[in-house]
Order: C-alpha cells, then structure tokens, then sequence
C-alpha cells in the first residue's frame, strides 16, 4: 500500500468557460445603451440587435439582447451573435462564440470607457447560460 493513500489519478472534468461575467451600477437601460455602442465600435459597422428568451437556470435575467454581424442570415444567426443578459442588481453576462480564442475582446475595453463602473467579476460556464431565438 502506497504510504500517501491511492495515487490514481481522478479524471475531472474541465469547466466550459463560453464568456464573462461583468457588475455595473449603470442600470439596465444605460447599460444595454453603452453595449450597443461599445459592440459596433469593436465591429466596425451596425450589428443586427435582437432580444432572445432565457433558456437557462433561474433566477432569469430580466433581458438578454442579442447582437449579430449586419447581414447575418437568420438560420445562422444564434451561432454567429454575441449575448448580453442582463439582471436588475447590475449583474451581466456577456458570451461570444469566439470566447475561447479571445476571452477579452476590445469590446470590454470600450465598454468600460464608456460605463467606469463596469467591473469583471468572473467567467460564464457552459452550464449558467442558455438562450432560445426568438
């Protein structure tokens, strides 16, 4: 018998991080305004803006808005948008489909020159987030 116990390693299963969650104080409306410019600057051209329906865990968020590239046809457009939901305590999540290859894309940046409170305060696991296009 091994002198520290089972040496086995446990298989455990890796976290699915899809985006990131942010904190503002800027409220709902203000902060749904700041993301919208801040995803059409980093774009370069007016992104299609849609709302989308919670499919994830309670509690729901009290809106999440949808933002496609102009153009996008619609049968592709829930794989090719990035999300914000959004929740009345200042809680966001915001995710990409290009999370894993550019967790911090230059759209924070402008974001948070626009909103000073905007805060990072973690990352969205696969698990926390689902939506369904309306």
């Amino acid at each position: 018998m091994p002198l520290f116990g089972n040496r086995r390693q446990r298989h455990r299963e890796e976290l699915s991080y899809i985006g990131r969650k942010f904190s503002s104080q800027a409220g709902v409306e203000e902060s749904i305004a700041n993301f919208r410019a801040a995803i059409t600057q980093q774009l370069g051209s007016e992104p299609e803006f849609f709302t989308a329906e919670w499919t994830g865990p309670d509690p729901a968020p009290v809106m999440v808005i949808g933002a496609a590239p102009g153009g996008t046809a619609q049968a592709v457009r829930s794989a090719t948008a990035s999300y914000l939901a959004l929740w009345t305590d200042g809680g966001m999540y915001f995710v990409a489909p290009d999370y894993a290859v550019r967790p911090t894309p230059p759209l924070v940046g402008m974001w948070k020159m626009r909103d000073a409170s905007l805060t990072s305060t973690g990352s969205v696991e696969a698990g926390e987030f689902g939506v369904g296009v309306r």
